[in-house]
């Protein structure tokens, strides 16, 4: 009896799992059927199929303002505006073919000037550069390809900020639509307002001083400080703005006013927003990596929609990466078919584009980073590509490490007595792998035991993660001590995984008091490290070989700029040295140090003491 009665069970369990699938399949066939009436809604918005198949090239002339996050005062803390430019875009659809006419103006009020540069795609499969691809406006004019990721960051963010490729594409069935349930949901990080809080405008070269918008909140905790009267005290130096980045946040998106299409992407889904009533895409999200906060969330939002041509074109699109502005595009003028010159996509003679899928790949992961700080320093430091390591020998056991491609941030590696110590990891990963295979060549018998960081901004610091994942303990001034925590202990990335994710280990962080320098000593090299007190970030360190008088100075040199020697060299208008020399020279003789080498973290060649002195009192 009961054999038969758990029989009896078990067909009647059979028999609602498959009701329960037929009900999940029909629900599915309707869910699809749905997709497709959305997406047919999408192209009426748009302008409909016959004016949608009738596109084959558009331009554009806008603004393009792009931000970046950790490059404040405080550690991990104010998003900085880094350029902003004017562009004329052109787009041939048929050919896949991409212009864009840049002028941008640099953070710097009194370096880098306005940089004329031009990007060409060729078939989407080809980048060319051609312009004053440099910061300081000193190589003159180039002509070079662009990199792999270079490349794969154009296309995207053009893609990104023009829903009518994807809606073409979805038309053509270049692209499919997904289930929702196919999306992984991701851990991802987002900023809050006190982390984005003071935004910097931009910056004096030779005073240090900041133009920032600020909230009340910031403001009350500032305003009787040093720093604030040192570098922000005047007025005209600072707005306060509570409601800035609420109103850059000001639009939400329900599932009640918003149908949701999920397009397959090799990165990670793209979501489409489809507004119910009009049918527009108003936001577009997936997600990409950050170097500080892994993955995170990559929104695009469209408004102030225009018809031209029977088409309609946003003319505001907002890029936010983990919650905070990325890029901000004002349109002025769209045309819809114009008549293109010939040669307008044409890529300069000689030039010879390379493809690398791999990073082509990594740039993909990573556009929204990369391209804000291409935009804003040294284009060709962006590479994304394990590098090749020259040793340059500055001393006894001390060597700084050129990497070839250069990301424009130098490691210095000094060999201790029972260890090895770097100072200045830079950003990217693969530079520190280089640089960790290249320690162990040269000393097989000596772990990494720390792993020093002058300041807390991104391009001198984050790669920090691949040093502690192979053992070494992480040294910061006091004020980025929490920081460098977070870092380290943010949620493991599955959109680009880094040594630290890949290797999870126990972490450790060492920090440095402000005003009392830390002493590392042994036989062979002694190590001291000092804080120092300065305009440009209130985390920064200096480290001196004492036994060898050779200091690293991290980014106060020539001014908190990127930098080559002749740069350090150039002075002020009015014939003074820029205030980091100064503040870095106050530190010498506060700490009374004798250095005899210099070295900056952005130059790959050192100077000496004497350079120094010349630089600061022109004798």
């Amino acid at each position: 009896m009961r054999s038969n009665f758990f029989r009896f069970c078990a067909t009647a369990s059979l028999v609602v799992f498959g009701i329960l699938v037929m009900i999940s399949n029909v629900r599915s066939e309707i869910s699809n059927v749905d997709q497709e009436a959305i997406i047919e809604q999408a192209i009426l918005a748009l302008g409909g199929r016959e004016n949608l198949d009738a596109l084959v090239s558009f331009s554009i002339e806008s603004r393009r303002v792009r931000y970046v996050m950790g490059q404040g005062p405080e550690p991990g803390i104010g998003l900085h505006r880094y350029s902003a430019s004017e562009a004329k875009i052109f787009h041939s659809l048929t050919t896949n073919d991409f212009r864009g006419d840049f002028l941008h103006t640099g953070q710097y009020i009194g370096a880098g000037g306005v940089r004329p540069v031009t990007e060409i795609v060729v078939g989407g499969n080809q980048g060319y550069l051609m312009g004053f691809n440099d910061f300081f406006l000193q190589t003159g004019a180039e002509n070079e390809a662009m990199t792999p990721e270079r490349l794969a960051v154009t296309t995207k963010t053009e893609r990104l900020i023009n829903p009518h490729f994807l809606i073409k594409d979805l038309m053509q069935k270049r692209l499919r639509l997904i289930p929702r349930t196919s999306r992984k949901e991701i851990n991802a990080y987002r900023v809050r307002p006190d982390e984005i809080f003071p935004i910097t405008l931009s910056r004096f070269r030779e005073t240090g001083k900041r133009i920032l918008v600020t909230n009340d909140a910031w403001l009350n905790k500032w305003k009787d400080t040093k720093y604030f009267k040192d570098s922000v005290a005047e007025r005209v130096f600072f707005e306060v703005d509570s409601d800035w980045l609420s109103r850059w946040q000001s639009r939400d998106f329900p599932s009640s006013k918003y149908h949701q299409l999920i397009v397959d992407d090799e990165v990670y889904p793209i979501t489409l927003y489809v507004n119910r009533k009009s049918g527009l895409i108003e936001k577009l999200s997936t997600m990409e990596k950050d170097y500080v906060y892994g993955d995170v969330e990559l929104e695009v939002t469209y408004s102030d929609w225009e018809k031209i041509a029977g088409l309609n074109f946003p003319m505001r699109i907002k890029i936010s990466l983990a919650g905070a502005p990325s890029m901000d595009v004002n349109r002025s003028k769209i045309k819809v078919n114009p008549q293109m010159e010939q040669n307008l996509f044409l890529p300069p003679a000689g030039v010879l584009y390379l493809d690398n899928k791999d990073r082509t790949a990594r740039g993909k992961r990573l556009s929204q980073t990369v391209q804000s700080y291409s935009y804003a320093a040294a284009a060709k430091a962006r590479e994304l590509v394990r590098p090749t390591i020259e040793a340059k020998k500055l001393g006894q056991g001390v060597y700084l490490m050129i990497p070839s491609p250069s990301d424009a941030t130098y490691t210095m590696v000094v060999e201790m007595d029972k260890g090895i110590l770097i100072i200045e990891p830079g950003m990217d990963g693969l530079k520190c792998e280089a640089v960790i295979d290249w320690i162990k060549l040269n000393f097989p018998n000596k772990p990494i035991t720390y792993a020093v960081i002058s300041h807390n901004h991104a391009d001198h610091a984050v790669g920090f993660r691949t040093y502690s994942a192979a053992g070494a303990t992480i040294v910061v001034h006091e004020d980025a001590e929490i920081w460098a925590k977070k870092v380290l202990n943010r949620n493991r990335s599955t959109i680009l995984p880094d040594a630290l994710d890949r290797n999870p280990v126990a972490t450790s962080v060492l920090a440095v008091a402000d005003n009392q320098p830390l002493q590392l000593t042994g036989n062979g090299n002694s190590v001291i490290i000092y804080p120092v007190y300065n305009r440009h970030s209130k985390d920064m360190l200096i480290l001196e070989v004492e036994n060898q008088g050779i200091l690293y100075l991290g980014d106060l040199y020539i001014g908190a700029l990127a930098r080559m020697l002749k740069a350090g060299k150039r002075r002020s208008p009015d014939g003074k040295p820029t205030y980091s020399t100064e503040e870095l020279y106050r530190a010498i003789q506060l700490y009374e140090i004798e250095p005899k080498t210099m070295v900056g973290s952005h130059d790959s060649e050192p100077v000496s003491y004497d350079d120094f002195i010349y630089y600061l009192k022109g004798e």
